[in-house]
């Protein structure tokens, strides 16, 4: 329709224009929002599970090596920020023991009357049978010049021999006139790896430079003791091998005792640069302490100690999986949970889609 100069409408045969529809997105049905709402449930279950996984696997870490520690402290005579040397620790038994061979040997040079060598050996009494964390050990009387006067395992004793001529341990005691602890050191008796705690046999009134006509000498069998300390201090927490004592040398580069396949282990080859790392100062508050494998190739966590007497090492070596048996029982119930959680989800996301179906 037109409508002319003179204000009259008339109609035309002219067609209007089209008009477009508006074009009308589609959005998500609700069935893929209910799938959506279920997946990002699950990635928040998984990643907020890592996270607190990693930190119940950080947790267990440094508990263990605190633990291992703890351990190592205990067989080596050093509880906390001090040493306090407990009668059945190395340090502890060590010192004992030496006092006790100090007085023994000044008793024997009263009894007889500094004249060692006259000595009847059919008088001979000598045993040892245990003491503290040593379990096993020879005692014996020894001249100046390394024969064996008596013993306490007199079968091994070769008439006529000199068995301790010249050893490191008995030179300083005749030299010095003073008692002394030696060792690991090969027994030439026992043929074992053996700790040596000697002292004089001094002769009543004689100056302090005089030589002793005699000493009194205890060699301690190594094999069983780090198997002793595990008894003492660790099997209750630590049943089995779950963690293991390793004693070395002052070098850490040779197995003094394990308490893991004694018999085998002792004497053995370690990497120095290796456990050195795994040593923790008793000042220090937090310890890593190292991650090795032993001897028989096991992963544990090692943490060390020192023994001021003759720095000796005392490693404590727990198990990895003894480590980390608390972050799995953890991640187990992590797991679970999630997996609650997922499936409640799931199903009201079920419910929901089979409800919008019926309708």
């Amino acid at each position: 329709m037109t409508t002319p100069t003179d204000g009259l409408a008339l109609p035309t045969t002219e067609r209007p224009e089209p008009v477009t529809p508006r074009s009308r997105r589609r959005g998500w049905s609700l069935r893929a929002h209910l799938i959506a709402v279920v997946l990002i449930t699950i990635a928040l279950v998984v990643l907020s599970g890592v996270l607190v996984i990693s930190k119940d696997y950080r947790r267990a870490r440094t508990e263990g090596a605190l633990n291992a520690k703890f351990e190592a402290g205990l067989a080596a005579g050093i509880t906390g920020n001090t040493k306090t040397a407990g009668a059945e620790s190395i340090s502890g038994s060590i010192r004992d023991l030496r006092a006790l061979i100090v007085r023994s040997g000044t008793s024997l040079g009263e009894v007889t009357n500094g004249n060692v060598a006259a000595y009847p050996p059919e008088h001979c009494n000598l045993s040892f049978q245990s003491f503290r964390s040593f379990t096993s050990g020879v005692l014996s009387i020894v001249l100046p010049d390394g024969s064996i006067l008596c013993s306490s395992n007199q079968s091994l004793v070769v008439a006529g021999t000199k068995p301790y001529a010249g050893t490191q341990w008995l030179t300083p005691v005749i030299d010095r006139n003073a008692a002394t602890v030696v060792g690991p050191l090969v027994d030439p008796l026992t043929k074992k790896y053996s700790l040596y705690v000697a002292a004089p046999v001094p002769a009543p009134n004689a100056p302090p430079e005089a030589r002793p006509p005699g000493v009194l000498v205890v060699a301690i069998d190594l094999t069983p003791v780090a198997s002793m300390l595990h008894e003492r201090f660790a099997a209750d927490r630590y049943p089995g091998n779950s963690l293991e004592y390793l004693v070395t040398t002052a070098k850490r580069d040779r197995v003094v005792s394990r308490s893991i396949q004694p018999e085998r282990s002792v004497n053995q080859p370690l990497d120095a640069s290796a456990y050195a790392g795994a040593d923790c100062p008793s000042s220090s508050r937090t310890c890593k302490g190292a991650v090795l494998k032993d001897l028989d190739g096991t992963d544990r966590l090692y943490v060390g100690q020192t023994v001021d007497e003759l720095n000796w090492h005392v490693y404590a070596g727990v198990s990895k999986k003894a480590v980390y048996a608390p972050a799995r029982a953890a991640l187990r119930d992590h797991v679970t949970s999630g997996l609650i959680i997922v499936l409640g989800v799931g199903l009201v996301a079920l419910a929901g889609i089979f409800t919008v179906a019926r309708r």
